[in-house]
C-alpha cells in the first residue's frame, strides 16, 4: 500500500514537473519574437525613429503576439476565405492590396458583423456609403455584407480617400475610420507633416495602429509562433437568381428542395436578411433575389420552383392567361434608385428598366443599375 501510494506521488509530481517546463518553454518562446527592425504598408517605410512611433507599435504588437495568441490565430485561420478576393480588387482599382488588412480589425473576418453605429460587413460600411457606391441596403438585401460587392465599393471609397491625401497612407487609414474632413482639420491645425506627427483621437490611433500590427503577423505567421492551418480545397459555389411571381419563398422551402441545411443556406449568403432565427425568413413575391449556392445546385432548384409555378414570367402580356396586369405611375423622388422604387413595388428593377426604356449603367463598383431623373414618371407594370 504504502509502496503504491510512494508511486502515485512521484508520477503526479512527474507530471506536474513536465506542465511546468512546457509552460515556460512556451513563455520562453513566446518572449523571443521580438519586434522586427523595419514595418512597410503600402509600399512606405513606417518611420519608427521618430518619436514614440515604436514604443506605440510595439505595445500593439506584444498585445497580439504574447497575450491574445489565440484571438490571431482565428484570425489567421480565417484570411484565407477573404484577403486573396479583397487584395485582387484593390489592385484594379489601381491600390496597393495592404489596404485589404482593414478587414481583420473592421470585422474581424465576419461578413455579419454589424456595429452600433450600423456599418456593417467585412469592411463596416455605413449605410449611406454603401448606397453611394451603387450597394443594395434595405430590408431584405444588404450587399455590404456580400464580399465581392463590398470591396469593390470600398475600394472606390479607399481610391477618393487616396486622391485626397495621395502622400500618406496612414491618413488614408485614419480618415477611412474617422472622415476626410476630420483628419484634414486634424493636419491643418496641428501644422503636421504626416500621420504620426498628429495627435489623433485615441480610436483612430489604434485603429492605424492595429492595420500595421495585422499586416505584419498576418503575413507571416510562423514567424512569429502561429500555426497556418491545413489548404483545404474550397468548395465551389454558384449565383443562383430567382425572381419569384406572386407567392413568398420561405428559405426553408429552399433547404428543403436543395439537401443543404438551414445553417448552410445561412452561412452561404450573408447579404440576405434571413429574418429572426424563431421564424425564419422567406424572398418576397414579385422580387427578384441573388442566392450563393454549391455548384451544380442551381438547375435542380429553379427546376422545382418553375414546377411549383413560383418562377415569374418575364413576359408582359397575359390575355392568355385572363390575369389582369396591374400598372401604376411613379414619380421618381430625390434619393430614390430603380432599386428602392423596385422594392416600394415588389417587383424587379430590370423589368421596370425594360418596361421604361431606362438606360442600364454599370458602376465602378461593377454593380449595374439604370438611370433615372428627378421627376420622370415611370410606369410600374404587375
Amino acid at each position: 500500500m504504502f509502496n503504491n501510494l510512494g508511486r502515485s506521488k512521484i508520477v503526479k509530481s512527474s507530471i506536474k514537473s513536465v506542465i511546468f517546463l512546457l509552460l515556460a518553454l512556451k513563455v520562453f518562446c513566446a518572449d523571443n519574437y521580438s519586434f522586427p527592425e523595419k514595418i512597410s504598408f503600402a509600399g512606405k517605410y513606417i518611420p519608427l525613429e521618430k518619436y514614440d512611433v515604436r514604443e506605440r507599435l510595439e505595445k500593439v504588437f506584444n498585445i497580439f503576439v504574447h497575450d491574445r495568441r489565440g484571438f490571431f490565430q482565428n484570425l489567421i485561420n480565417e484570411q484565407d476565405k477573404y484577403l486573396p478576393s479583397a487584395k485582387r480588387i484593390l489592385a484594379e482599382f489601381g491600390l496597393d492590396p495592404d489596404f485589404a488588412y482593414i478587414i481583420p480589425v473592421e470585422s474581424e473576418f465576419n461578413p455579419r458583423a454589424l456595429s452600433q453605429s450600423q456599418a456593417s460587413g467585412l469592411w463596416q460600411l455605413m449605410p449611406a456609403t454603401g448606397k453611394m457606391y451603387g450597394l443594395r441596403v434595405d430590408n431584405f438585401i444588404d450587399e455590404r455584407n456580400h464580399p465581392e460587392k463590398a470591396a469593390r465599393a470600398a475600394s472606390e471609397h479607399l481610391r477618393m480617400l487616396s486622391d485626397l491625401f495621395p502622400e500618406d497612407p496612414l491618413l488614408v487609414l485614419a480618415a477611412y475610420n474617422n472622415g476626410d474632413y476630420n483628419v484634414k482639420t486634424t493636419i491643418g491645425n496641428q501644422k503636421a507633416l504626416d500621420f504620426w506627427e498628429a495627435r489623433s483621437n485615441s480610436e483612430t490611433e489604434l485603429y492605424v495602429e492595429k492595420i500595421l500590427i495585422y499586416k505584419l503577423i498576418l503575413s507571416d505567421p510562423v514567424k512569429y509562433g502561429f500555426s497556418i492551418p491545413s489548404t483545404a480545397e474550397k468548395p465551389a459555389h454558384e449565383t443562383c437568381t430567382i425572381i419569384l411571381g406572386s407567392e413568398d419563398l420561405p428559405f426553408s422551402d429552399i433547404s428543403e428542395i436543395t439537401g443543404l441545411s438551414y445553417r448552410q443556406l445561412y452561412k452561404l449568403n450573408p447579404h440576405i436578411n434571413f429574418g429572426s432565427y424563431k421564424t425564419g425568413g422567406s424572398i418576397s413575391k414579385y422580387t427578384s433575389q441573388e442566392l450563393f449556392l454549391p455548384a451544380g445546385y442551381s438547375d435542380s432548384l429553379l427546376s422545382e420552383l418553375k414546377n411549383r409555378n413560383m418562377i415569374a414570367d418575364s413576359s408582359t402580356g397575359d390575355t392568355e392567361s385572363g390575369i389582369k396586369i396591374l400598372e401604376d405611375v411613379y414619380e421618381v423622388r430625390f434619393n430614390d434608385n430603380i432599386e428602392s422604387i423596385a422594392f416600394k413595388f415588389r417587383t424587379d428593377w430590370k423589368k421596370i428598366a425594360e418596361d421604361n426604356d431606362l438606360k442600364i449603367i454599370v458602376l465602378s463598383s461593377g454593380t449595374e443599375t439604370a438611370e433615372l431623373k428627378i421627376g420622370q414618371k415611370l410606369r410600374i407594370l404587375r
